[in-house]
C-alpha cells in the first residue's frame, strides 16, 4: 500500500513538473496578442510577443557595438575579391545603360565599340573610382547609416509565427528535454513527499 501511493505520488508529481515545463515554453510565444483574463488590469500574452520591440531594440545595438559595424560592412567591400566583384558589376551597368541609349537600328553595329569603351574606361578608372566610393562611405556614409536601426525595424516586422518556427525547429531537442527535466524533478519530488509523510506519519 505504501509504495502504491509513493509511486502515485511520483507519477502526479511528474505530471506536473512535465506540464508546468510545456507550459512555461509555450508561453515563451503564446498567445501571440494580448487576451484578457479574469483577473483585472492582467492580460495574458507571450513573453516574446510582449517583449519584441524591446528585444530587437536590444539586438540592434548589441550587433551594431559589439558584432557588426557599418564600417566593419564597408570594409569587407574594401577587399580584394569584393572589389572584383564590383567592377564586373559596374562594367555590366554601364553597358547596359549605354546601349540602352542607343537608337535600336544601330545596337548590333555599336554593341563591340561600347563595349570596348566601356572595357577600356574601367580598366583606367575602376580602381581609383571604387577607391574613392568605398573612403567616402566610409567617412561620410558609414556615420548616416544607423545599422541598429535598421536591425530592430526588421526584427519588429518579422512575423511572430515565422519567429517561432525558426526557433522551435532549431531548438526542439533542447525545449523536449526541458519538458522531461521537469517531469523527472517532478517526480523526484512526489517520491520525497511520500517519504517524508511516511516518516512524519
Amino acid at each position: 500500500m505504501m509504495g502504491l501511493s509513493w509511486l502515485l505520488m511520483m507519477m502526479v508529481g511528474g505530471l506536473i513538473g512535465w506540464l508546468t515545463n510545456r507550459l512555461a515554453i509555450r508561453l515563451l510565444f503564446k498567445p501571440y496578442m494580448p487576451v484578457g483574463t479574469p483577473i483585472p488590469g492582467f492580460n495574458l500574452q507571450g513573453l516574446i510577443p510582449r517583449r519584441k520591440a524591446e528585444l530587437a531594440r536590444s539586438v540592434g545595438v548589441q550587433i551594431e557595438t559589439e558584432l557588426l559595424s557599418m564600417e566593419d560592412i564597408l570594409q569587407a567591400f574594401a577587399r580584394p575579391e569584393q572589389k572584383e566583384e564590383l567592377k564586373l558589376f559596374l562594367r555590366l551597368y554601364l553597358n547596359e545603360m549605354m546601349m540602352e541609349r542607343v537608337p535600336f537600328f544601330l545596337k548590333d553595329v555599336m554593341k563591340k565599340p561600347v563595349d570596348h569603351f566601356v572595357s577600356d574606361l574601367m580598366n583606367r578608372e575602376s580602381d581609383r573610382l571604387l577607391n574613392e566610393l568605398l573612403e567616402y562611405m566610409m567617412e561620410e556614409g558609414a556615420a548616416g547609416i544607423k545599422l541598429a536601426a535598421m536591425v530592430e525595424e526588421k526584427i519588429n516586422a518579422f512575423p511572430m509565427e515565422r519567429l517561432e518556427a525558426m526557433v522551435m525547429a532549431v531548438a526542439s531537442r533542447e525545449l523536449k528535454q526541458i519538458e522531461w527535466i521537469g517531469g523527472f524533478l517532478g517526480m523526484l519530488i512526489g517520491l520525497i513527499q511520500g517519504i517524508m509523510l511516511t516518516f512524519m506519519g
